[in-house]
């Protein structure tokens, strides 16, 4: 079973959950790992913390220290793991660092991977200490189908329960564990951050890898810690121009044109959320980032589209493409209720219509 495994961990003044998360990753009952603590230039001194608190896993290389000399965000980071990995890791796990996981964690992502041949990637269960523990906890344990972020707002697949995984096509990327030698680097850099992750897995699904969730490993997630319930420009920013670039390059000019009303409306749709004017501006820069960066994006497309084996419409046929399925928001209120679901059947009507009849 020894199979050797670099676990990143990135650093941004977070020096609140370092450390809790380092301990609970070094009491693991399987200690085949290396950890590769990645810092972006923290300004809290808690890269120093970790430094004079795991000197001596520092010194024989079971914690090993990568400074940035720059804030390379989400996708600079996972991908940093080309470089400084062990040549002898055959897994690399993306472990975000607001997180503590119990003694079997890793052991059970193990088995998870090995049950099958076939499979590139495991997640974890995510538990999480705010309010999306009631969507990650529930949809992953007990319902028949999952649900989670996907080009608008979900995806949906029947799960196979099997020995010690779930089939999935979709894994929580605060912790993923995958096969070192399927992929050179995990995400495109100039992502920087959200919707990276969806990228990453949509890629894996019209390339036809398997993913599964490893229901027995779990990991405690303190969700939008490191960055406020609040949302930033910033990070309306890459939010919204993220998911807009995976609509532009997964699918097929015939495809977007004919999903295009349905893409509007989700858009449109983010505007009755929260600071609707930070929502606008953002759209705004969104699109035009895009019409300047056209040729990155119209390459990007290029490389997906050549290596795909999926169709568009063998795609569309197992994601929901509801414009939503985060009724936990709206809960208390009936009238948004039912605007969501009134919407959702308006959408799934609309894809039958154009995908199914013509």
């Amino acid at each position: 079973m020894n199979k050797k495994i670099s676990i990143i961990l990135l650093n941004y003044n977070w020096k609140q959950f370092n450390k809790k998360c380092i301990d609970s990753i070094l009491l693991q009952s399987y200690q085949d790992f290396e950890i590769i603590f990645v810092d972006n230039v923290s300004t809290d001194w808690s890269l120093e913390e970790v430094e004079k608190t795991y000197e001596e896993e520092i010194k024989i290389k079971k914690i090993i220290i990568i400074k940035n000399k720059e804030n390379t965000w989400f996708t600079g980071w996972n991908n940093l793991w080309v470089k400084y990995a062990s040549k002898k890791s055959e897994y690399i796990c993306l472990l975000n660092n607001d997180t503590t996981v119990p003694k079997n964690w890793l052991e059970e992502l193990i088995k998870g991977i090995e049950s099958d041949g076939e499979l590139w990637a495991v997640g974890s269960v995510i538990l999480d200490k705010w309010y999306e523990e009631e969507i990650k906890n529930t949809h992953f344990k007990n319902k028949d189908v999952f649900v989670s972020t996907i080009l608008w707002e979900n995806a949906i697949e029947k799960s196979i329960i099997k020995n010690w995984i779930m089939y999935t096509n979709v894994i929580s990327w605060c912790c993923v564990l995958y096969k070192k030698n399927i992929i050179k680097k995990p995400f495109p850099e100039f992502y920087f951050g959200y919707w990276e992750d969806i990228w990453l897995w949509l890629y894996l699904l019209i390339t036809w890898y398997k993913l599964a969730i490893c229901p027995k490993s779990i990991v405690n997630h303190f969700w939008s810690w490191s960055f406020g319930k609040k949302p930033s420009d910033l990070k309306l920013f890459y939010w919204n121009r993220n998911q807009i670039i995976n609509f532009l390059v997964f699918y097929k000019i015939t495809t977007i044109i004919k999903l295009f009303p349905l893409f509007i409306i989700n858009q449109m749709s983010h505007l009755f959320l929260d600071v609707p004017l930070k929502r606008i501006k953002a759209k705004i820069k969104s699109w035009i980032w895009i019409f300047n960066n056209r040729k990155k994006i119209t390459s990007l497309k290029n490389l997906i589209q050549k290596d795909r084996i999926l169709s568009d419409k063998n795609m569309i046929y197992i994601l929901s493409h509801k414009l939503s399925d985060n009724i936990f928001y709206v809960k208390f209120n009936r009238i948004k209720l039912l605007l969501i679901k009134t919407a959702n059947y308006i959408f799934r009507l609309y894809i039958k219509l154009f995908f199914w009849i013509f």
